[in-house]
């Protein structure tokens, strides 16, 4: 093959394709040390250790090698997550290891397979740093982004009290007080028109003042607490698709904005937003 007859566009494809071969290849022979390092076939091939099998036939080097079978051996209950490897590379399940338990471990997966590296990696310092301490009192972990559930006080006479605990007495053993005043409160969810009155049409992008106004508000860094990241993007908090509004603008880093958009199945935020937009008329 000589390159020096090949046009501009033809030696970037061949590049292109090579490169991504390759880069496919060295994740599934980082994701095979482990079992090479386990069945000892280092030793059987006269090689003096992993660390020279893995640099001699993959250019692998020893930190790598070292990573790959902790990682491994960290994630040796949970096979699901064990088995992306090589699909999803070392470096996004180095961050994941260190995190993820048994019993979430579908979650991780999904995460994994649909965010991106800086993304995940925020992600999971963002998980971090909303745990407790050691000089930080111990309390209920907050979700950073579960806006589902809101606290209010309201009085009540004691008979009234005495009635809402035989209701919850007589519904499943560990109703939640949210299951009983949502029995209380069982009225029948408005039915989204079918051509709801149209929003004023105007442009996706909102406009320089507006995005201005926006980050002046967080003196242009990202608007999660915590985060001191600038801000790359702007985050529409009511979805564009359904409410063409501008009216509330949030500065995000880009994966903090990458997780905006993952943090809910977008159908379903999607059609609750369409179904409050229908019940307004």
């Amino acid at each position: 093959m000589k390159f020096e007859e090949m046009k501009n566009d033809e030696l970037h494809n061949w590049c292109k394709l090579s490169g991504g071969k390759s880069l496919k290849w060295r994740k599934q022979f980082i994701a095979a040390l482990p079992e090479v390092f386990q069945r000892h076939l280092y030793k059987k091939y006269g090689y003096g250790s992993i660390f020279e099998y893995a640099a001699k036939l993959g250019g692998v080097s020893r930190d790598m090698v070292q990573d790959v079978i902790r990682v491994d051996k960290r994630l040796e209950k949970m096979p699901k997550l064990k088995a992306l490897m090589p699909e999803v590379g070392l470096s996004k399940l180095r961050r994941v290891a260190s995190i993820a338990e048994k019993k979430n471990e579908d979650e991780w997966v999904e995460k994994v397979q649909k965010m991106s590296k800086p993304a995940l990696e925020i992600h999971i310092r963002d998980i971090r740093k909303s745990r407790p301490g050691p000089s930080k009192p111990v309390s209920p972990e907050k979700p950073i982004y579960d806006k589902k559930f809101e606290t209010f006080s309201i009085k009540l006479d004691s008979k009234v009290i005495l009635k809402l605990k035989i209701i919850k007495h007589k519904m499943r053993k560990g109703a939640t007080w949210n299951e009983v005043f949502e029995k209380l409160t069982d009225l029948p969810e408005p039915k989204p028109q079918k051509n709801p009155r149209p929003a004023k049409p105007q442009s996706r992008q909102a406009s320089t003042k507006q995005k201005r106004e926006a980050l002046a508000q967080t003196n242009g860094k990202c608007g999660i607490e915590g985060c001191n990241n600038p801000a790359e993007e702007i985050h529409h908090e009511k979805p564009w698709s359904i409410f063409k509004s501008h009216k509330k603008l949030l500065p995000r880093c880009k994966p903090h904005h990458e997780l905006d958009h993952q943090s809910d199945n977008t159908v379903d935020k999607k059609f609750r937003a369409y179904k409050l937009q229908a019940s307004l008329f």
